[in-house]
């Protein structure tokens, strides 16, 4: 999508005329433009009013005639107004801080029954492809490059031995694989690199890696394993956090509410670098980089906790409710909100669970685990925690 598709579907938002599909494109990427700038919700509620706001155009809610309801503070005021104000005046900086790093909308926010290898494959010129709907064969094949649908679902890329003219011309086109909600796929770069997404993450990517080194983007889950080539490194840009590899196996998961980007090293060594900090990881080690500026951390992990996700369970290692309440949102295709009558400790949670089971029967298991001091209400696609 170049800045004058991205500058049209912003009035349209803006005028009331977008498709739905659009729409929830275009707040899928506010979400993450939310993050990246390191914005904090005071609370789950807060979001969601937000969002709400949004898909009832901002402008008209914020400077209606009438009396605001009780429910919105000065404060909560204040929070969407400088959103709204973001959101209108950041098209500019988001056309050279998103377009020119490749990344472009995504359907991370569409849904599918969890599970499923479903993935919707966004091409340079902005047709999208939902693979999972696709027949195997040849996608796609122009300028020496061919995207191929295997038997099993996954998608290669094959590149001709003689180079792409448009990669001679400096122009090498860009490609977005988007996982929907409840979704994973598997997908081979065109250097022979093998990875693994999991659900809601996108990966930006050239059709062809040219130069000296291999760039993609990241936002969300995967797990490399990257092809070996000492004299081309393979890097991984995600949020301001950069991995460096010339061949190792490790996962990362940077999605955008975490407020933090984890690398874990599964085989050989990567480099993690943020601003002017760098740290070298050992396998079975582990690297947290925040969103502010303190320094990165390393600790050594069991590597099967981070790789549960690709034996499709959910591993709760003395985690909080609300981080586990984020897995579960993205699997399972549901808001989450909380009550709280009285304030609460810290609960710690643990335990493995499958993911092919269902989430009425998940929710009744942590339940169970917490003594019923957390409880939950399952209404269509909202989950009501109580605690």
């Amino acid at each position: 999508m170049n800045q004058q598709q991205l500058l049209s579907l912003l009035k349209r938002y803006d005028a009331g005329t977008c498709s739905k599909e659009e729409s929830v494109l275009l707040e899928r990427w506010f979400a993450e433009r939310s993050a990246a700038e390191d914005w904090h919700w005071e609370s789950e509620e807060e979001r969601l009013l937000v969002q709400q706001l949004m898909r009832s155009r901002i402008e008209a809610q914020l400077f209606a005639t009438e009396k605001p309801r009780r429910l919105w503070t000065v404060k909560k005021i204040a929070v969407a107004a400088s959103i709204f104000l973001c959101f209108l005046t950041a098209i500019g900086l988001y056309v050279s801080y998103r377009i020119d790093d490749g990344t472009t909308l995504s359907h991370t926010e569409q849904a599918v029954e969890p599970g499923s290898q479903a993935a919707f494959l966004t091409l340079a010129d902005g047709s999208t492809i939902r693979l999972d709907d696709a027949q195997t064969g040849t996608l796609f094949d122009e300028n020496g490059v061919a995207i191929k649908k295997l038997d099993d679902g996954e998608l290669l890329y094959e590149v001709g031995g003689g180079g792409t003219p448009m990669a001679e011309q400096g122009n090498v086109p860009i490609n977005t694989i988007s996982i929907p909600r409840g979704g994973q796929y598997q997908l081979i770069l065109p250097d022979g690199t093998k990875v693994r997404l999991n659900s809601a993450s996108t990966l930006v990517y050239p059709n062809a890696f040219v130069g000296d080194e291999r760039v993609v983007s990241l936002t969300g889950e995967a797990y490399f394993e990257v092809a070996k080539n000492e004299h081309k490194p393979f890097k991984v840009k995600a949020g301001d956090t950069e991995i460096q590899v010339t061949g190792t196996h490790f996962n990362i998961n940077a999605y955008a509410d975490e407020q933090q980007v984890t690398t874990t090293l599964v085989e050989g060594g990567i480099n993690v670098l943020k601003k002017n900090q760098e740290v070298a990881l050992q396998p079975g080690q582990q690297a947290v980089s925040r969103l502010d500026d303190s320094p990165i951390s390393i600790e050594t992990v069991d590597t099967d906790y981070a790789l549960a996700w690709l034996e499709g369970d959910f591993v709760f290692e003395n985690q909080d409710i609300k981080t586990i309440m984020k897995n579960i949102a993205r699997w399972y295709n549901v808001d989450v909100i909380y009550e709280s009558s009285a304030p609460t400790t810290r609960k710690a949670f643990g335990g493995t669970y499958t993911k092919s089971k269902g989430i009425e029967e998940l929710l009744s298991h942590l339940e169970t685990l917490s003594n019923n001091t957390v409880r939950f209400k399952l209404k269509e696609r909202r989950v009501t925690v109580i605690m």
